[in-house]
């Protein structure tokens, strides 16, 4: 009996393991529109008003987000938050804090495997943007934070990864 309780227990770790491992590979494989990947800049409040204050904007997830002309960058495995260096032109991010997606429903959802893991510990969290792509594709409509905020396609963006922990 004490031999099927261990095997049992064995059996039950394993299976949690397993279920994260499982959603991270569902985020990493799950189909993603072309139409969303690239560099997507925060720029205001939508709908879009020249007299807006679009200086208390910004799109969260957890302990990583934009503020008013960060860039949201979607790649085919990562979304990424690249927030604007003080010195010059380009953009920065933090390599642990890189998140899986995919989008469904109007949504953009994305999990992050969390940097404090342990060989017996492990977490993921999960989040969702809702999102609308305006018709001429160069402009997508987001919700958070109980704010509708829209970002605008851009390119030729200078990326600095940093690879802290």
């Amino acid at each position: 009996m004490k031999q099927i309780m261990f095997l049992l227990s064995v059996l039950l770790l394993i299976g949690c393991s397993n279920e994260i491992e499982d959603t991270l590979n569902k985020y990493k494989n799950m189909p993603k529109s072309s139409e969303l990947m690239g560099f997507w800049q925060l720029k205001g409040v939508y709908p879009v008003n020249e007299f807006a204050d679009n200086s208390n904007i910004g799109i969260s997830q957890g302990n990583v987000g934009l503020a008013p002309n960060d860039i949201l960058y979607l790649d085919t495995v990562h979304l990424k938050f690249l927030n604007k260096t003080t010195d010059d032109d380009s953009f920065f991010y933090n390599k642990s804090d890189q998140h899986y997606w995919f989008n469904e429903n109007q949504f953009i959802k994305s999990v992050l495997e969390s940097s404090y893991k342990t060989k017996n510990y492990q977490n993921i969290l999960e989040y969702q943007i809702p999102y609308k792509l305006v018709p001429t594709k160069d402009t997508l409509v987001v919700q958070n934070q109980g704010k509708v905020m829209y970002l605008v396609k851009t390119d030729n963006v200078k990326v600095i990864e940093y690879p802290l922990n």
